[in-house]
């Protein structure tokens, strides 16, 4: 069962409290990581849920062998990843183990788009046919190919290197303690946006994670989703529609022509919110529908 704990709070407290959990034995080598809020407390409430995986896949992942580290990938650090990165020489797949929508924001130099837009459908290595537009391994020689995976905290790929283990796949390697990890380590070296994180903040720029980093690469490859122009924001929003909520990039002419949502139908939706200004989050529906 994987373990996992996100908090937020005065620097003093949240630390102090990471302390205290790591004199426990059994989270003495855990991965810290520390982050700053862009505007206020990032989690307002406590939330304690017991789920027997983080990590959820199309048929479970109770079958997995996620114990036997001789299935899973070999994890590097983040500066033994950049040197990889770096080292052009040789066979390799750079394989982003993430949300589609995610890598929209940001991703590694070379890393192709997910082709889903929800994990757990992820087919990396696994199809049949021979779609190389879609599937990076696809062709690749699994006895030779080292194959590079990477996602946000480092749990994702490792479990999903067990499935690809499973196919015949041999020099498998993830980033240990993720993007967010390999931020705050190296800076944006080799990587190209924001980092997409599941909380009110959506998106953070890589000098959030490591202040005295700057990346110039930051918006050049992201596009709106309803004109595909480019936007300057690194930042999703929800679908104004309720019923709909997708997470999409939107330049300020479309956001304002479909008074915030991604499609014309959605528009003439039901239950519809307002258009939000800036980094607003969007609340329960009670707070529109009663006003």
């Amino acid at each position: 069962m994987n373990k996992e704990s996100m908090l937020s709070g005065p620097s003093e407290d949240a630390l102090a409290y990471a302390s205290w959990i790591k004199k426990d034995e059994r989270f003495k080598d855990i991965l810290v990581q520390v982050s700053s809020p862009v505007q206020r407390h990032a989690f307002p409430r406590l939330k304690l849920r017991y789920k027997p995986s983080l990590v959820q896949m199309e048929g479970g992942v109770s079958h997995l062998p996620l114990v036997d580290s001789s299935m899973r990938a070999t994890p590097l650090t983040p500066s033994e990843w950049r040197e990889k990165l770096s080292n052009s020489d040789k066979d390799v797949v750079l394989l982003d183990v993430r949300n589609g929508y995610e890598w929209d924001i940001g991703h590694f130099n070379g890393a192709q788009r997910p082709n889903v837009d929800c994990f757990r459908s992820t087919t990396f290595g696994l199809s049949e046919s021979e779609d190389v537009a879609s599937d990076p391994l696809a062709n690749v020689d699994k006895e030779n190919t080292e194959i590079l995976m990477y996602c946000t905290g480092g749990i994702r790929c490792d479990v999903y290197s067990t499935i690809l283990r499973q196919k015949g796949y041999k020099n498998l390697y993830t980033l240990k303690g993720g993007i967010s990890h390999y931020l705050e380590c190296e800076g944006p070296v080799e990587w190209i946006g924001n980092l997409f994180v599941f909380d009110s903040r959506l998106s953070l720029p890589p000098s959030s994670v490591k202040h005295d980093s700057t990346n110039d690469e930051n918006t050049v490859f992201a596009k709106c989703y309803i004109c595909g122009s480019q936007v300057s924001e690194l930042r999703h929003r929800n679908c104004a529609n309720l019923d709909c909520n997708l997470l999409f990039l939107c330049c300020s002419s479309c956001m304002n022509d479909l008074r915030g949502c991604c499609t014309l139908k959605c528009t003439s939706a039901d239950r519809l919110r307002p258009v939000l200004p800036g980094h607003e989050r969007y609340k329960k529906w009670h707070h529109y529908r009663d006003t």
